[in-house]
């Protein structure tokens, strides 16, 4: 907890980040293993205070956004992952008669697969037990994160949960994650399709292309296996052209789960024809991000494909950048506000 010294008043601080999976998107709701990298350099900050009785908030400041949690009704229709997370503790420690304004400035796009939901959440309750002087262990603010996440999304795997608070890579699986280690010299770079993605809408889809044909189902989640697999060892032991070829077979998994789009095909086919080793969507799909895999030398040339192909930005990150909080690189002059 601090003293702000532009108000004076007691507050506390949080901070969480965006990620990105590398594979195993959807199949991980089914019982795959799936792996997931934190981009530290897209972060979420949130500074939580005390409301005094009868205190209305503040309007927050462009780009940011502002909740009030506790003994504050929710307006119709506003109740969201972030607050529910922040209610859960409050409740939790005993505190459900408080009254806490919360604002967050995140930098993560929303609705592009990157975390943004489980992020501004992860943010705001560590900035509430900063606040009250809690110590949070891993687990239980995972668990508080889930809470909103079943609100944002409906059936959430918890991969969003572990990794927007992860140090690095991971290999998440049926609500358990370790830390991946890479050994890889090459360059990801991230294209923001320009169009929200609805990851209720996308699981729910999914689930009833599985359920249509078991046998096709167990096929597909056999091979999601296999190809997360494959790609744990080509990360750790510097394979990345052979990665890539695994990012490709996974992104016509994905099409085949009816996730894909036309937009989102045709940034993966410009990123393969610009070099890439290969390309996927990121996160839930039907719209979101897509992420490819190059060499250092080739980012900027792929990433002024995937622009010049329909992408509204992009970023570039290194794997070697991966476990360390070395900035990643935006590539266009679009705000990261969306």
């Amino acid at each position: 907890m601090n003293i702000s010294t532009t108000t004076g008043l007691v507050q506390g601080v949080g901070q969480a980040h965006a990620k990105t999976i590398l594979l195993g998107e959807h199949t991980v709701v089914h019982g795959t293993p799936a792996i997931a990298l934190p981009l530290p350099a897209l972060p979420v900050r949130a500074v939580a205070r005390v409301l005094t009785s009868g205190e209305t908030p503040l309007a927050a400041p462009d780009g940011q956004f502002r909740f009030s949690a506790g003994d504050t009704p929710a307006p119709a229709g506003t109740l969201s992952g972030p607050r529910v997370a922040v209610e859960e503790a409050l409740r939790r420690w005993g505190l459900a008669d408080a009254r806490v304004d919360i604002l967050v400035d995140c930098d993560i796009p929303l609705a592009r697969g990157l975390g943004s939901s489980a992020a501004c959440a992860g943010a705001a309750v560590r900035a509430v037990a900063d606040l009250y002087g809690r110590v949070l262990d891993e687990g239980t603010l995972y668990d508080l994160v889930q809470c909103g996440e079943q609100v944002e999304h409906g059936r959430a795997s918890g991969i969003d949960a572990s990794t927007v608070l992860a140090a690095g890579p991971i290999r998440f699986h049926e609500g358990r994650t370790r830390p991946l280690a890479i050994d890889m010299d090459a360059a990801l770079i991230i294209a923001d399709t320009g169009v929200p993605g609805s990851t209720q809408r996308a699981v729910a889809g999914v689930r009833r292309v599985l359920e249509a044909d078991p046998a096709r189902a167990r096929r597909l989640l056999d091979r999601a296996g296999e190809l997360i697999a494959a790609a744990e060892d080509q990360l750790a032991t510097g394979r990345a052209e052979e990665l890539g070829a695994t990012m490709s077979r996974f992104q016509e998994l994905l099409a085949e789960l009816g996730v894909s789009t036309p937009h989102i095909d045709t940034l993966v086919s410009a990123a393969r024809e610009a070099g890439a080793f290969g390309a996927k969507l990121t996160g839930a799909g039907l719209g979101g991000c897509v992420l490819a895999l190059t060499t250092p030398a080739a980012a900027d040339t792929v990433g002024a494909a995937l622009r010049h192909a329909g992408a509204a930005q992009t970023w570039t990150v290194t794997t070697g950048s991966l476990a360390a909080d070395v900035p990643i690189r935006l590539d266009s002059g679009i705000g990261t506000h969306a």
